[in-house]
């Protein structure tokens, strides 16, 4: 018998469809027939202008909201016949969702990432521990650990954020904006962790970003969203190559200039 490569696809849109089905103003399409893979490894960004649809797209991804049509799999799961504590211990998500309680310690909101394996009684074990403090050295913010959670900085916040994904254990990374009201340096510290966990920590990565000029230097694939309902799949080159990134952004008098990987007046 031929020795086969295992499936390595964590993540797969069949034919989906995404938007809103409201009782009061019916079935609002967003993007439509949606086909793509997400491969062990791989570190992806979501581009697409204001408004688009990015954020429907990463809850439909994660079961927040339905899709349409079409199916989303999970190791070749439908997401619809998995619970919530499947799907946690499966994909960890980094949304821009603030976090209100002011009495929450960082450690305390990393530790909230281990409930996928918690027993119904909440009960914390040393794994847990173990887990939350490996999270904290990887993301380079064990000093901030005992601080309050309102305290901290928005880069100290995204870090701690980050360390509570790394904890939940799962092959699959989705983080939304996760550079946003962070300082150049931040979001260059940010980007280069992210870069860690994909190739020395064996993760697949997402991101939603409106620095497409970063995002253009790190990841190795593209997913853009239009306005007319199209998405489009690809490695970058292959995405600037093809002009597509300039048929999803450009506007009058601005373009993207495909030797700069930058954004210009025109």
């Amino acid at each position: 018998m031929d020795n086969m490569e295992p499936d390595k696809t964590l993540l797969e849109l069949a034919g989906v469809d995404t938007g809103y089905n409201n009782s009061s103003t019916g079935i609002k399409v967003l993007h439509s027939d949606i086909r793509c893979k997400v491969k062990k490894g791989e570190f992806i960004a979501l581009l697409g202008p204001n408004g688009v649809g990015k954020s429907s797209l990463i809850k439909t991804i994660t079961g927040m909201l339905p899709s349409l049509t079409g199916n989303v799999l999970i190791k070749g799961k439908d997401i619809r016949h998995m619970s919530n504590r499947e799907i946690a211990s499966e994909v960890a998500v980094v949304l821009t969702d603030k976090i209100s309680d002011t009495y929450l310690t960082a450690k305390d909101v990393v530790l909230t990432g281990r409930y996928p394996y918690g027993s119904f009684l909440g009960k914390v074990t040393k794994v847990d521990i173990d887990k939350v403090i490996e999270g904290f050295e990887v993301v380079g913010a064990k000093s901030i650990m005992n601080r309050y959670f309102y305290s901290l900085s928005d880069g100290e916040k995204q870090k701690v954020l980050l360390a509570r994904a790394l904890v939940q254990d799962t092959p699959l990374i989705i983080l939304d904006e996760p550079t946003a009201f962070i300082d150049s340096p931040g979001k260059i510290q940010i980007m280069s962790l992210l870069d860690q966990l994909v190739n020395n920590h064996n993760k697949s990565v997402i991101i939603t970003t409106h620095d497409t000029d970063m995002a253009l230097k790190n990841v190795s694939t593209l997913w853009l969203l239009g306005f007319n309902k199209e998405f489009y799949s690809g490695s970058v080159s292959s995405m600037v190559e093809q002009g597509i990134i300039n048929r999803v952004f450009d506007r009058d008098g601005v373009s993207f200039n495909k030797n700069s990987l930058r954004f210009e007046n025109i």
